[in-house]
């Protein structure tokens, strides 16, 4: 399953495990040699010690004078039998590994045979097999009354035994070879070869790596579809991972790349990513050198719109791995990647509000919300307004979302948006972000007059989000803050204020009760939060402070 980057934005590296060995070859290569050694051993010594042929006793001179110096007649019964058992070694060989091959290239992708017969190890392996057969038919074709090659004879003795004996390991190695993760692994490296420096300048040597490159996506994103389609979770997560590690390493250097590279020829401008898009379109992503952020978002879209139907935790990869796409270009002040990753967030929230998919939606605004948290955060470190700003078009857009959510009967997705944009402002409050008062505003904005008693409960959320952060501003002695709350409050009914103040201060658990991604409850104040709670409802009428202890209901905080 998908582990949580150790250090913030960085995710893990999908490499597969360590390949085969020298060990892993010589172990069952010499455990099967010494097996027969040691038969053939016995043998002999009881041959010498029990002779069963009448005459003179067996020698290991008689022995050694058999085996070097055979006459014509035991050259050709020996290499006959060879060249029939090296037929079937190669035969063997061949028709285990391809059947296995092509299974892999049907389930993952039809790139799995050219990555097979691409290695060294299978070629050097399937090219001996080939050569020892040759070797034998040759010295058998060779013998003749006048010329018996003892030496080639034996030779045919050695290569057919190590023939043999490498056949268990070279099936173990197939089958390690199209281990998932290690196609996956192969393809995502054959791809960030391709698309990071060194690069010459020379135009088709640009534009024989960007094609490598683009072709490695195209793969990673068969295999993660296919792997949908087939419910394969491991496989899914895998290749998703893949594809947001050759971004985000593809990202940190491509600025050593050169201008060709970025440039758009025929053939890429007619692949399906790109051959919709206008002319325009098109310049902006040379201009911007993100044409291949924009095709690796481009099959996260199509997978999130295959995994919505299909399985809906891999929409919350997708998420995670778009964020983290969008935080490592933000730590390397590429705007206009991070810009794509919102582009493609907000893509994600249509197809989910169109599909009325509340849990769904859930989880990737908790995505959206970190995402915007990080560029408030790294906005402030490094004082760059336009990183920021990008805090304040995702509250926007949220806002946006839940204003169509609300209209859509989606109200849970309005509530939860209130609570997430409501984070965002304590967080540029507590950094000191010059985008807060921007991000107040929006959150000031995300309430609408409720006409049913759905809309009636989804207006409470909203109050108690806007009660939380008011808490948080009075904390730090911001009664100006706070008082915009209030006036943005001002019109509420006293009864509804009063058992907003009563939910609000009897949530004790700040865990919510149900296993979820966020973990926490959407209400839950601390302590100090709570002791602010009177100070804040005092400023309107008809509320006291002993109001705060009658009884409240128990709020909702998950989806």
């Amino acid at each position: 399953m998908h582990a949580e980057p150790t250090e913030a934005g960085a995710g893990p590296e999908p490499a597969p495990s360590p390949g085969p060995t020298l060990w892993t070859w010589a172990a069952p290569f010499l455990a099967v040699f010494g097996l027969a050694v040691a038969l053939f051993a016995l043998a002999v010594l009881l041959d010498l010690w029990w002779p069963t042929v009448a005459g003179a006793p067996p020698t290991v001179d008689a022995l050694t004078d058999a085996l070097l110096r055979q006459d014509l007649e035991q050259a050709r019964n020996t290499l006959g039998g060879l060249g029939e058992v090296m037929a079937a070694v190669l035969g063997l060989a061949l028709t285990v590994s391809s059947i296995i091959v092509q299974l892999a290239a049907t389930r993952f992708t039809p790139h799995v045979t050219a990555l097979f017969f691409r290695d060294r190890t299978n070629f050097l392996i399937l090219g001996f097999f080939v050569t020892a057969s040759v070797f034998v038919l040759w010295v058998n074709f060779s013998l003749g009354p006048a010329y018996v090659s003892r030496w080639g004879v034996l030779g045919s003795m050695v290569v057919m035994t190590v023939s043999l004996l490498l056949l268990f390991p070279y099936f173990a190695y197939v089958f390690d070879f199209l281990d998932p993760g290690r196609i996956i692994g192969r393809i995502m490296n054959d791809g960030l070869r391709a698309a990071v420096p060194p690069c010459s300048a020379d135009p088709d040597v640009c534009r024989a790596r960007r094609r490598t490159a683009t072709r490695a996506i195209d793969h990673l994103a068969n295999i993660g579809l296919n792997a949908l389609q087939q419910k394969d979770k491991d496989i899914a997560s895998a290749a998703i991972d893949a594809l947001e590690h050759l971004s985000v390493t593809y990202g940190d250097r491509k600025h050593a790349l050169p201008e060709d590279f970025f440039r758009f020829g025929p053939a890429l401008r007619q692949t399906p990513d790109f051959i919709s898009l206008s002319d325009e379109s098109i310049d902006d992503l040379m201009q911007r050198r993100t044409f291949l952020e924009w095709k690796i978002l481009r099959q996260y879209q199509m997978l999130f719109g295959e995994a919505l139907h299909q399985m809906k935790d891999t929409c919350y990869l997708l998420a995670i791995d778009t964020r983290r796409i969008g935080e490592a270009a933000g730590r390397r002040g590429d705007v206009h990647t991070l810009d794509l990753a919102i582009k493609f967030f907000n893509t994600y929230m249509r197809a989910t509000i169109n599909a009325s998919d509340i849990r769904t939606a859930y989880n990737i605004l908790h995505q959206y919300r970190q995402l915007g948290e990080f560029a408030i955060t790294r906005g402030a470190t490094t004082a760059d307004d336009d990183l920021a700003d990008r805090a304040r078009q995702i509250a926007g857009f949220m806002r946006y979302y839940g204003s169509l959510c609300y209209q859509r009967g989606l109200t849970f997705v309005t509530e939860v948006i209130a609570h997430d944009v409501g984070q965002l402002c304590e967080v540029a409050f507590k950094t000191k972000s010059p985008v807060h008062d921007a991000l107040l505003e929006i959150f000031l904005t995300v309430d609408e007059s409720p006409e049913t008693e759905e809309q009636e409960t989804t207006l409470r959320g909203v109050r108690r989000a806007q009660v939380k952060l008011a808490t948080t501003y009075l904390l730090h002695g911001r009664r100006d803050l706070a008082a915009r709350i209030q006036r943005d409050m001002a019109t509420e009914p006293p009864a509804r204020l009063r058992s907003i103040w009563r939910e609000l201060a009897q949530l004790e658990d700040r865990e919510f009760w149900e296993v979820n991604d966020r973990g926490t409850n959407f209400d839950y104040l601390t302590p100090q939060q709570k002791s602010r709670l009177g100070e804040f409802f005092a400023a309107f009428a008809g509320l006291q402070p002993e109001d705060e202890e009658g009884g409240g209901a128990r709020t909702d905080g998950g989806a």
